[in-house]
């Protein structure tokens, strides 16, 4: 059997994965290959079980915790990226902080939002109306954020949250709070974060499709 160099890596990940696994169920903590590994397995598979970006992102989450690893792997695996099989083709997957807290349960005493002034271009309001919290990280397409989340969508095409890398901003049910926006940099070309989005920012044909699906799959504020 010929196997594409991207079936070889998923081949690869799959067997590191399996040999930490192995490794915890021995009751070992684990390092930051083996946890790396295993999270990164753990997305693939979520993906290929048919579920969404924003659903792949938030599961991530209940992989592993900082119980599970030796002192100081959380500090040493601040994201994990990894391509992983979508319905509708191979995406990016981006997981900040993978073994913290997951963005469904904001943190305890959460500390006031460190806004970059310097980075911001634009100011829009949010209102939750789901019926738990909500955690948006700094990389995240604002645009295509939680459906739950009211605000002025069109507002927020193009931008991210002016904050940190490797930061969240929590939305609690029924909060209202006004955020500071950023442009998205770089090439500018975003795929897969909520499926809204499919090429360039900067092109009006693209805007105009995402718009459309917004409304159509009911996020508030389209």
């Amino acid at each position: 059997m010929r196997l594409l160099p991207q079936e070889q890596d998923r081949l690869l990940l799959f067997l590191a994965a399996e040999l930490a696994r192995a490794r915890r169920a021995r009751g070992l903590q684990l390092n930051q290959a083996e946890a790396t590994a295993i999270v990164a397995d753990g997305i693939c598979e979520l993906a290929r079980d048919g579920l969404r970006y924003a659903e792949v992102v938030g599961k991530a989450y209940d992989i592993l915790g900082e119980e599970d690893v030796l002192g100081g792997v959380r500090a040493l695996v601040p994201r994990i990226e990894v391509e992983a099989v979508f319905r509708d083709g191979r995406h990016l997957v981006v997981v900040e902080d993978p073994l913290g807290p997951p963005p469904s349960a904001a943190p305890e005493g959460e500390p006031e939002v460190p806004w970059d002034d310097a980075l911001t271009v634009g100011r829009v309001r949010v209102v939750n109306e789901g019926a738990v919290p909500v955690g948006v990280t700094s990389h995240i397409h604002f645009f295509e954020t939680n459906p739950a989340l009211r605000f002025d969508r069109a507002a927020a095409w193009g931008m991210r949250l002016a904050i940190p890398a490797r930061t969240k901003v929590f939305f609690a049910p029924g909060e209202e709070r006004e955020v500071a926006l950023a442009r998205i940099g770089g090439a500018r070309i975003v795929r897969g974060h909520g499926d809204l989005v499919d090429g360039a920012l900067d092109d009006p044909a693209v805007r105009e499709a995402a718009l459309a699906a917004a409304k159509q799959k009911g996020y508030r504020g389209a």
